[in-house]
């Protein structure tokens, strides 16, 4: 799985814990980086801090969403699930995440557990 978080140790501290518990997990902690690396290693999970990148606009949600699309393209692609870690729902009401593709969303700070049960559900099914 992919966190991309704007602050380093957040992701960091989440992709320890997660693989403490069995999980492959990468931080990045910039817009490139995620982008280059999705595109590389199509990770089925993705944590997206709404807060990351400099406009604060999701663009990198719809960006890694086309990344998806490209690489489907007459391959057969795993699903992904595009989990946000968004702000309070002043800045990120839950109609602008959907609109900009995320599959759901925890409030920050979000709890490392929350994480976890997305995850078991979500390898489940």
């Amino acid at each position: 799985m992919l966190i991309a978080h704007s602050e380093t140790n957040v992701g960091e501290s989440f992709a320890l814990l997660l693989a403490m518990r069995g999980f492959e997990a990468v931080q990045m902690a910039d817009v490139p980086a995620a982008l280059h690396f999705a595109r590389q290693w199509q990770p089925q999970v993705l944590f997206v801090d709404t807060l990351i990148g400099e406009l604060h606009d999701h663009a990198l949600a719809r960006q890694l969403r086309e990344v998806f699309a490209d690489v489907a393209e007459g391959d057969e692609v795993e699903t992904q699930l595009m989990i946000a870690l968004a702000a309070d729902a002043t800045r990120d009401p839950r109609d602008t995440l959907h609109e900009a593709a995320y599959d759901g969303f925890c409030r920050t700070p979000c709890p490392v557990w929350w994480l976890y049960d997305v995850l078991k559900c979500f390898y489940v099914n």
